[in-house]
């Protein structure tokens, strides 16, 4: 079952805390928040599909099951986030910073990470299938039982071999 809790307002850090069992909310999220200063805050379980959020600084903030499936995060400060379970299918993380990011179970098939800094992230069970690493920093990066590598392009990736 599926309840919409709310929009989520820039100023509510963490909407909608207490969930019954059973109960997944979703959220309405403004299209077009670039360049925003959302430091620590909680977008667990929003739908973030398509959104803009390049250059944004999301570090150490909650995304924990949300879809950035098709959204912009080039750019983006994403440092010690929670993003296990994320769904960011075909998601843009050019040049985005995910050091020390926690990233398990999360699914990012054909996702461009070009650039991308995923040293010390924490990649285990996520899927990779597709996705477009070419030049990012895995130095560090746990990558146990990481999908789709096999298919990800691995060009000029830093602290990765496929030895591993």
């Amino acid at each position: 079952m599926y309840v919409l809790c709310a929009r989520i307002q820039l100023q509510s850090p963490r909407p909608c805390e207490r969930r019954p069992p059973g109960v997944r909310y979703y959220f309405s999220m403004p299209e077009n928040l670039a360049d925003q200063d959302l430091r620590t805050r909680s977008f667990a379980s929003t739908n973030m599909a398509g959104a803009n959020l390049a250059g944004s600084n999301l570090a150490g903030g909650d995304l924990f099951d949300v879809n950035l499936s098709g959204a912009d995060l080039t750019g983006a400060n994403l440092s010690g986030a929670e993003l296990s379970d994320a769904t960011a299918t075909s998601a843009n993380f050019t040049g985005a910073n995910l050091r020390g990011a926690r990233i398990k179970g999360a699914y990012l098939w054909s996702a461009n990470l070009t650039g991308a800094d995923l040293s010390g992230a924490n990649l285990t069970d996520a899927n990779l299938t597709g996705a477009n690493l070419t030049g990012a920093n895995l130095t560090g990066a746990n990558l146990n039982r990481v999908n789709g590598l096999e298919t990800a392009n691995l060009s000029g990736v830093i602290g990765y071999s496929p030895k591993q």
